[in-house]
């Protein structure tokens, strides 16, 4: 695809309508709520599509980019929680007391079909962008003929392993869960084993239809909007293109739409004062400490470690003599080690919810432990911290060889299996304290990897200024939709003074 500097609009010619539309969990919703923004600040007129929980979290941003002008606003969906047999009031994945309401939980996610198509039928757009697990997103309304872009949730190079994978089966032809196989058809010699794939690539596995559905939405979308940039993985950028034959538009990192002021301080927490109180805290402790020498430690919304492995970690950390910030979820969390007695002043311990972005990007953080999902991966890009990579589950530890084996911008921490998601209590230990220990020393003294990382951040900054690669590449995704014969569906011409007016009142 031929990047363009074009951006949205000029002289009589309206702003593209858009409608951005991601999966009900943090991990989805919280980089297209940075996506809708981004676009709306290069001229889009953006609606963002979330359930009322997910509204609630990410409303913050939203509400001050359109209070500053951006065309943008946020239309919230009641989830049909009752029709697919959901109890709780669950609006989110990472909301799910256990793996068992998953099922009725994606029930739910896809009775949203039919009030999307009637979201587009009252209030047609110029574009939809929709995550690439919602197939429904791509077929709604289909006589309105609006272009659809699907977003991919990964980046690049997993998406060409996924594929790879599951078209060629390399996994079938080796005798153990540990003998390594070549992953064929890619740019570069990328060798996986059994235990560290995706469940979802081994036939019968419940989350199977998951990956599949991407293979659905290929004969609809118009391309591919990933939330990565040039710098990163252009030869996987370019390869995807080619094995999909859909222009594929890397427009990230997208967490950079967010200065160093409220929207970083908010992010995936709206407005609520215990989260403002909670940020300041963190980043208090951080002022207190040198340079580079704290460990920022998150597993992302969905990791749930058996209580053996949390001890593990936690007596690893005490152990490593390094100061860090521990971030464990705020549900069905194992007793945690006496961090404060393990490790006094060296370690704190966070419940629930941290500001990532604004943590990253403290000059105190000198390194990354994380499962490696892809938002994280690329916020840890662009703040250049290195990454302790320990994947869990799904397309992470492909995530992983990216970092490690091409990008070089982390190490391993040496986790050669992972958990099924919703059965982690039978997993065991994974990797031990010995091994956290080892890996966070070596990481915080490590230069090399320091000068690679933040070379990377560098990058990964330019590349969304102003003639910077995913710059370009935003404002020709805009120029393609303003293409002639692009804006000929009922109600998105722009000259419909009522039907914009409906549009605006969302």
């Amino acid at each position: 695809m031929r990047p363009s500097s074009s951006v949205a609009s000029s002289g009589d010619t309206a702003p593209p309508r858009m409608y951005f539309i991601p999966f009900p969990t943090p991990g989805h919703a919280l980089p297209m709520a940075d996506l809708a923004r981004l676009f709306a600040s290069r001229g889009a007129d953006a609606t963002l599509v979330l359930t009322h929980a997910n509204a609630a979290r990410l409303g913050g941003p939203v509400a001050r980019a359109a209070a500053a002008g951006l065309r943008i606003r946020i239309h919230a969906l009641t989830l049909p929680a009752e029709a697919a047999g959901l109890p709780g009031g669950h609006e989110s994945a990472d909301d799910l007391p256990n793996r068992e309401l998953a099922g009725p939980f994606a029930i739910a996610v896809d009775l949203l079909g039919p009030l999307f198509t009637d979201l587009l039928r009252r209030h047609p757009a110029d574009a939809v962008v929709f995550d690439g697990v919602l197939p429904w997103a791509a077929t709604a309304a289909p006589e309105l003929g609006i272009p659809r872009y699907a977003f991919t949730g990964t980046g690049c190079f997993a998406l060409s392993v996924q594929r790879s994978l599951l078209l060629h089966s390399p996994q079938n032809g080796v005798a153990s869960d540990t003998e390594p196989f070549l992953v064929p058809g890619l740019p570069d010699a990328v060798r996986l084993t059994r235990s560290r794939l995706a469940e979802a690539t081994f036939p019968g596995a419940d989350s199977r239809e998951f990956l599949n559905r991407m293979f659905d939405v290929e004969r609809a979308t118009s391309g591919w909007v990933v939330n990565s940039f040039a710098d990163l993985e252009q030869r996987y950028i370019e390869h995807y293109e080619k094995i999909t034959g859909k222009p594929v538009f890397a427009v990230g990192p997208v967490c950079l739409v967010n200065g160093d002021g409220a929207d970083t301080l908010e992010r995936g927490r709206g407005g609520e004062e215990a989260a403002a109180a909670e940020a300041a805290r963190v980043l208090k402790w951080l002022d207190t400490k040198p340079a580079r020498s704290v460990v920022y430690v998150c597993f992302g919304s969905l990791t749930r470690f058996p209580l053996e492995e949390v001890s593990e970690l936690g007596m690893g950390l005490a152990d490593s003599g390094s100061n860090f910030v521990w971030l464990v979820g705020d549900k069905n969390v194992p007793p945690l080690p006496d961090i404060d007695a393990a490790a006094p002043g060296r370690g704190l311990v966070v419940r629930g919810w941290a500001p990532q972005v604004a943590v990253l990007r403290h000059a105190a953080v000198g390194a990354f432990v994380t499962h490696c999902g892809w938002g994280t991966v690329t916020e840890a890009a662009a703040a250049g911290v290195p990454v302790l990579a320990w994947p869990v589950f799904a397309e992470q530890f492909y995530n992983e060889a990216l970092v490690v084996g091409l990008a070089g911008t982390g190490v391993g921490i040496g986790a050669e299996r992972g958990y099924v998601w919703g059965g982690e209590a039978l997993g065991g230990v994974v990797v031990g304290r010995e091994a956290v220990v080892e890996r966070m020393r070596g990481a915080l003294a490590d230069v090399a990897l320091r000068r690679r990382a933040g070379e990377i951040g560098g990058r990964a900054r330019r590349a969304v200024e102003a003639g910077g690669s995913s710059y370009e590449v935003v404002g020709a995704l805009l120029e393609d939709l303003l293409r002639p014969g692009r804006r000929s569906h009922d109600g998105a011409s722009g000259r419909d003074t009522r039907r914009a007016a409906d549009w605006m009142s969302l």
